[in-house]
């Protein structure tokens, strides 16, 4: 068979075009660090880089919510901090004042401390993360509490989802922890009756609020613990979801990013084919380089 000049032109030329191009993707994996730039590149691992990058996301909006519902609920312990504090103090002064040798004068002055103490705890249960009320429930753009006590929130419970599918609590019922909706502790009521026997100096009066006081320190010590726990919770969701979306990171650089030494060393390897291929095609057909060009 006779091997013609236009056979061997052919020939040549493909090999130059096939140096040519190797030596193009060996230059844009080692400028852009990428292995695969496009599906046709390698299809079952476009697929899958496109499979982590979205579970990336997807991880990472979880953290990001259950960073957002642990810092409210931190709020939220730092409210309950503060009101067990002050319904400690008005049990201490209940004990104190309870006894016969304390006079009228020293009981008015004591229920004008219970009045300052329960404005504090009003204006603690009103307090704002962002731009809600932590205490309201779902209805969180308007204050929960009312100045005399009254609750203005409704019984809802908010949820933030920690894993896929998978919801966690993220908040408690400000009614039934603090005005005994339910069948517990009004212990707001409490210390409202507890200042109005001080300034009556009525010791009977003053000698039930001590139980009363107590009852309200361990139920919100409860609620408090559930906060606690609800905190824990979200901090561990938090630290699952950035190990997940670090794990999905490290998934998709392994299909998707290059060993810059070995895509060096593939890239001078294809330049010096293509020279190679460039100087033996000119030599065969007697053509310049710059001619072949």
């Amino acid at each position: 068979m006779r091997v013609t000049d236009g056979y061997m032109y052919d020939l040549a030329n493909r090999r130059l075009m096939r140096s040519r191009s190797e030596s193009v993707v060996s230059g844009d994996q080692v400028s852009s660090g990428k292995r695969v730039q496009a599906p046709w590149d390698d299809a079952a691992a476009a697929g899958l880089i496109t499979t982590f990058a979205q579970g990336k996301v997807r991880q990472t909006a979880l953290m990001t919510a259950a960073n957002r519902a642990s810092e409210e609920l931190g709020v939220v312990d730092g409210a309950f901090d503060h009101a067990i504090t002050n319904l400690t103090r008005a049990r201490e002064l209940a004990v104190q004042l309870s006894n016969d040798t304390y006079s009228a004068a020293d009981r008015a002055n004591a229920a004008a401390e219970v009045t300052q103490i329960f404005g504090s705890l009003v204006s603690q249960l009103n307090l704002r993360f962002g731009d809600r009320y932590v205490f309201g429930g779902t209805r969180d753009q308007t204050p929960p509490f009312a100045a005399n006590g009254a609750y203005l929130g409704d019984t809802n419970i908010r949820r933030v989802e920690i894993a896929p599918g998978v919801l966690q609590d993220a908040s408690i019922r400000a009614d039934a922890a603090f005005t005994g909706a339910g069948g517990g502790v009004d212990v707001l009521t409490s210390l409202t009756s507890f200042a109005t026997a001080l300034s009556t100096n009525d010791t009977t009066g003053i000698r039930a609020a001590i139980q009363a006081l107590a009852d309200g320190t361990s139920q919100l010590t409860a609620a408090h613990s559930r906060v606690g726990a609800m905190m824990n919770v979200f901090d561990t969701a938090s630290s699952t979801a950035r190990l997940n979306a670090d794990a999905a990171t490290d998934a998709r650089s392994g299909l998707e990013d290059i060993d810059i030494f070995d895509a060096s060393s593939r890239f001078a390897a294809a330049e010096r084919a293509l020279e190679a291929t460039m100087s033996a095609s000119a030599r065969s057909f007697k053509l310049s380089l710059l001619d072949r060009l």
